[in-house]
């Protein structure tokens, strides 16, 4: 992925901002590795939403606004990733949920991510936390693939993107 500005951040999230709301609360961009993302995904500081800055084909970025729960539940299970198959014990994962535009707010879509929104790093094996309890076979350009179709679905199916994007 390029390397992103705060600015170019901010102007990613334009187009889905409804007059009134503040732009997005972005983190600290000097520790960003940009070569090994296939999105820019962070965590409020308060921890309930999420933001994504996605790379479209036709060369611009797509920010969205993801709303995050995370599970109540203690009792020990297994979770994993719906982008890019990381399985996570306990509370590795959340809930991430997106309005569907032009739905009047009526119609919402999620999916269970890594709770770091940080899939790019897991895929490459990146992350500091215990490893996948599921090994996959597949090579890292495959993972890749999955990875972006997964999302650019997801986005698809919130009509956050067109079908020229």
């Amino acid at each position: 992925m390029q390397v992103l500005t705060p600015q170019e951040i901010h102007g990613a999230f334009h187009g889905d901002q409804k007059t009134g709301r503040s732009k997005p609360v972005v983190p600290n961009l000097a520790a960003v590795d940009w070569a090994v993302l296939d999105y820019f995904g962070w965590l409020h500081p308060a921890g309930h939403k999420g933001y994504m800055v996605v790379p479209l084909a036709n060369g611009t970025l797509r920010g969205v606004v993801l709303r995050c729960s995370r599970p109540s539940s203690q009792r020990p299970r297994y979770e994993m990733c719906a982008w890019c198959h990381h399985v996570h014990r306990t509370n590795g994962t959340a809930m991430f949920s997106l309005l569907v535009r032009g739905t009047d707010e009526r119609i919402t879509i999620g999916n269970t991510l890594c709770r770091n929104l940080d899939c790019s790093l897991r895929i490459r094996n990146l992350c500091s936390d215990p490893p996948t309890y599921m090994n996959e076979t597949i090579d890292l350009q495959s993972k890749v693939v999955r990875l972006q179709q997964s999302i650019y679905q997801f986005l698809y199916r919130a009509n956050a993107l067109s079908e020229y994007e």
